[in-house]
């Protein structure tokens, strides 16, 4: 009996520990690649973020990652530059200041006329369905071209287990809807997220205001 208490005892304490993780990577030299498809299935391209640096401990520190994209054959788009960018960790909350992509071109400064404002985005670790999360927006100018997006009405709507070919993964769900505009051209989409504890994002679904699919990303590996 002391023996079976023991392990409950345990195994509790370890799924206790794993649900206060920071819903994001944690650990240096993490490589997730993500695959983008279309309402029909059909991959369009990849993308591949890589752990560069991770400063702090526990629950308070900032992971900085690199972006690369790929096209559909997982080969790197030359044209496309790779971006820097940095996450905070703080009391176990995920928060995306979208000023950090500001610097973010690699191997370079901002370009002249380049500009990031807006609120941060953030995720807690301890959220659960119906938990209303804050709104947040960001606002990008580069040269005479400017983008923006207003996240609201943001709610976590749960959790449940999700596979993909990275594996299964137990994750938090959100809900935001999304106004963005981008030269000119604007849309009101829905964003369905899972995000899973040391790892992150493992699937994004991302639906018209009728309701209609447009585009799916979601972790085919992990390399950790």
């Amino acid at each position: 009996m002391r023996k079976i208490t023991f392990t409950i005892i345990a195994i509790m304490a370890i799924i206790s520990l794993s649900a206060q993780q920071p819903l994001c990577p944690v650990k240096e030299g993490v490589v997730l690649t993500y695959a983008v498809k279309n309402d029909k299935g059909k991959v369009q391209s990849f993308s591949r973020q890589t752990v560069t640096s991770v400063e702090g401990s526990s629950n308070n520190m900032t992971i900085t990652y690199s972006a690369e994209a790929l096209d559909a054959k997982k080969k790197a788009q030359s044209k496309v530059p790779v971006i820097s960018y940095s996450y905070k960790v703080e009391n176990g909350a995920v928060v995306f200041d979208p000023k950090s992509l500001l610097n973010g071109v690699s191997k370079g400064s901002p370009a002249e006329g380049t500009s990031i404002e807006g609120t941060p985005l953030v995720i807690p670790a301890n959220m659960k369905a119906g938990d209303v999360l804050p709104d947040c927006s960001m606002r990008m100018q580069i040269a005479i071209i400017k983008i923006s997006a207003d996240y609201t009405g943001g709610v976590c709507e749960g959790e449940e287990d999700i596979t993909t070919e990275a594996g299964t993964f137990h994750c938090k769900k959100t809900k935001y809807n999304v106004k963005s505009s981008a030269i000119g051209i604007k849309q009101d989409i829905v964003v369905h997220t899972w995000y899973a504890p040391g790892v992150g994002i493992v699937k994004s679904e991302t639906y018209n205001n009728k309701g209609k699919l447009n585009s799916v990303q979601e972790l085919v590996e992990l390399n950790t």
